[in-house]
């Protein structure tokens, strides 16, 4: 049976047909750094002080929210380094999303966002010692702040996925995407050891540590799908159910439903980016499950 055959595949709507489009967490993403940078400008900066990472936040654990708010910063002196960022979020991220769909997108950015804010809380720590021997607080007491870590991870990701999908650099250069993301890492790695004057201000060990983790992410086959964001809404019912010592076990057969839908919805987007060869057989099976469900449905309606 050909693809187009498939119930889930057809251009008839019905109301059990989940084909409407997800919130672009691209865009939310984009919203909030603008908006974060607007409040920031008009505060003169305040937030950079009061959220960016810095060596310090290592020995002030209540300021260790700081190695994930750093990354919806960005300096207000500079409009060039938001809107560089941005640009390259939504240029290579738009593709990444479709593929991984939009709640684990979101989960990949996040954490890549941790992971750069803790090697820039840790790094001032290395330089430290490693240049004089003693902690230096002038050091451990510049800040970080940017998206640029997180940007990197999408873009790596973008190459590893889509290694041959041709992009342009400097807006004039045709290259391979994985031609683009091999330069990105060694300008990076090269400004970082001093080779290359990048400017003192940029977090090249950032930038790298992204990059290493959009790297691993593809090449490992890691997966953030466990961290199930919307059971945060649940926790009050929980609780309640707790307190009573319920013992009768709640079933919700709708959650499989939606949860079976939502994992269709991923795999048809990876179709549509990769081709229906790129599905393993799990994938396959979901798939066919959800289209005989529906079809099902449909008859005894």
């Amino acid at each position: 049976m050909g693809l187009n055959d498939r119930d889930y595949s057809r251009t008839e709507r019905t109301p059990w047909d989940r084909i409407e489009n997800p919130i672009s967490m691209i865009k939310i993403l984009i919203g909030i750094n603008v908006a974060v940078f607007v409040v920031d400008w008009i505060s003169k900066g305040q937030l950079s002080d009061w959220f960016g990472v810095s060596g310090q936040t290592l020995t002030q654990p209540w300021l260790w929210f700081q190695p994930l708010t750093y990354g919806f910063l960005h300096n207000t002196n500079d409009i060039l380094h938001i809107v560089f960022n941005m640009f390259l979020l939504f240029v290579f991220g738009r593709p990444v999303e479709q593929r991984l769909g939009g709640q684990e997108f979101l989960r990949f950015y996040l954490a890549s966002l941790i992971f750069g804010g803790i090697v820039a809380m840790l790094y001032p720590w290395v330089i430290s010692l490693a240049s004089t021997g003693q902690i230096d607080p002038a050091i451990l007491g510049s800040s970080t702040i940017g998206a640029s870590g997180a940007v990197v991870a999408v873009t790596i990701l973008f190459a590893c996925y889509f290694p041959h999908q041709e992009v342009l650099f400097m807006f004039v250069f045709p290259m391979k995407a994985w031609v683009l993301a091999s330069l990105l890492v060694v300008w990076d790695l090269a400004s970082a050891l001093g080779i290359l004057g990048g400017g003192d201000n940029t977090a090249f060990e950032v930038h790298l540590a992204g990059a290493a983790f959009g790297f691993l992410y593809a090449q490992l086959g890691w997966s953030f799908r466990r961290l199930d964001f919307s059971r945060i809404t649940e926790i009050p019912d929980q609780m309640r159910q707790k307190s009573r010592r319920a013992k009768l076990k709640l079933h919700d057969p709708d959650k499989k439903i939606r949860e079976e839908a939502e994992e269709a919805d991923r795999i048809l987007a990876k179709i549509h980016a990769s081709g229906e060869s790129s599905l393993t057989s799990s994938e396959r099976k979901t798939l066919e499950r959800y289209s005989r469900r529906q079809r099902q449905k449909r008859e005894q309606d």
